[in-house]
């Protein structure tokens, strides 16, 4: 009999798909999909954000996992597949969130300076 967790290595397989040896060749999926929504936006003048891009491509594995269902198939890479743009997701979302706090930060550090004119920087 198998364990009632069989079936849930996928995550871990999704995991190891977005990060290591594929993120350090494609970079952290902010910056590849910032690059492959602005091809999408040279090929066809629409605009996506690297979240929405990310989402079209969820998308397209929830349409294969229908067919799936619908042609009773089994194809275990769509569902690791879309757990790992999932997880793409959530990492575009982190760092965006990262990144913001440090402009807030900066804009915080400006906004003190001149309001008091205080001539250190910190």
């Amino acid at each position: 009999m198998e364990p009632a967790t069989a079936g849930a290595e996928i995550i871990s397989e999704a995991y190891n798909l977005i990060t290591g040896q594929r993120q350090n060749d494609y970079d952290h999926p902010l910056e590849d999909y910032s690059r492959t929504v602005d091809i999408f936006r040279a090929i066809t003048g629409i605009n996506l954000s690297a979240e929405e891009g990310i989402m079209f491509m969820v998308s397209m594995k929830l349409s294969r996992l229908a067919n799936e269902l619908i042609n009773e198939l089994n194809v275990p890479d769509n569902t690791r597949d879309a757990i790992g743009y999932l997880g793409c997701l959530n990492m575009v979302r982190r760092k965006q969130r990262e990144e913001q706090s440090e402009i807030d930060r900066v804009f915080d550090q400006l906004h003190k300076h001149y309001k008091t004119g205080d001539s250190t920087w910190g």
